[in-house]
C-alpha cells in the first residue's frame, strides 16, 4: 500500500472542512458547542491540511534528508495547528458565565 495516500486524504478532508468553515462559518454539529472562534478554527484546519500535505510530499522526496526535513516541518505545523484549535475553543472574556 502506498502510505502517502493516507495523509493526502486527510489533507483533502481538512482543506475542504477548513474552507467551508472560513467561507460559511459551518462547524460540525458535535463541535458547535465547543468552538468559540470560528475563523480561527477554520485557519487551524487549513494549517493541519498543509501539514498533512507536507507529510505526504515527504514520501515523494528523492533524498532522505529532504524527506526528513519535510517531516519535521509537517510535525511543527501540526503542533501549531493543534495550539490554534485549542485557542479557538477557549472562550473570550465576554463568553464567561458570571
Amino acid at each position: 500500500m502506498d502510505w502517502y495516500l493516507i495523509p493526502g486524504a486527510f489533507a483533502l478532508l481538512l482543506a475542504v472542512g477548513g474552507g467551508a468553515t472560513l467561507r460559511t462559518g459551518f462547524v460540525l454539529p458535535w463541535l458547535r458547542h465547543k468552538v468559540r472562534r470560528v475563523a480561527l478554527y477554520g485557519w487551524a484546519q487549513l494549517i493541519m491540511a498543509g501539514s498533512f500535505l507536507l507529510q505526504s510530499a515527504g514520501g515523494f522526496a528523492g533524498e532522505p534528508a529532504a524527506g526528513s526535513l519535510l517531516g519535521l516541518v509537517s510535525v511543527l505545523a501540526l503542533l501549531a495547528a493543534l495550539v490554534l484549535l485549542l485557542v479557538a475553543q477557549l472562550g473570550s472574556g465576554r463568553d464567561r458565565v458570571r
